[in-house]
């Protein structure tokens, strides 16, 4: 049988481990119930060009996914031209001399590379698009809107207006 000195501390890590359990559930029903904020998943995640075709039919959406992945896998050497592109950029900044002329040059280069691979990824697109009917093509349109490099920065949607007068 256990002596009280054994019960004592049987029970306190007993107390501890509820305690901790108690502030979990607590803490996760807050989360769940009362907080405003939303899951990290909803509030950022789907601004990715791959959701534009989210008001799309199922097939279309998977169409428009497999052009992407294709497109993406398509432009490998493109990404990493860019990628060599970054690393000379990174050369000439730790560079011991300082030469603002080689870094206005490597950060060009960067640009460059990574605009060839935008037009790459753009073009299948633009070639995804013309296979749409003119219905589908305006509901894509509307998703490259508020999804892709076409949706308007965050810092530049204007909130709707509520009306003020009634």
């Amino acid at each position: 049988m256990m002596n009280n000195q054994t019960l004592k501390w049987v029970l306190a890590i007993s107390l501890i481990l509820n305690l901790f359990l108690l502030g979990g559930l607590s803490a996760g029903a807050y989360k769940l119930f009362w907080s405003n904020s939303a899951p990290l998943a909803a509030a950022g995640g789907k601004n990715a060009l791959r959701f534009a075709a989210d008001g799309l039919s199922f097939e279309q959406k998977r169409m428009f996914k497999k052009t992407l992945r294709l497109a993406r896998k398509s432009a490998i050497p493109l990404l990493q031209t860019s990628s060599e592109m970054r690393a000379d950029a990174i050369k000439q900044f730790a560079a011991p001399s300082f030469d603002k002329l080689a870094i206005q040059n490597a950060l060009a280069r960067v640009r460059e590379a990574d605009r060839a691979v935008r037009i790459h990824v753009e073009e299948a697109v633009i070639n995804y698009a013309e296979t749409l009917s003119v219905e589908d093509r305006q509901k894509f349109a509307k998703g490259l809107s508020e999804k892709g490099p076409l949706r308007s920065p965050p810092m530049l949607k204007v909130p709707p207006q509520e009306n003020v007068g009634e």
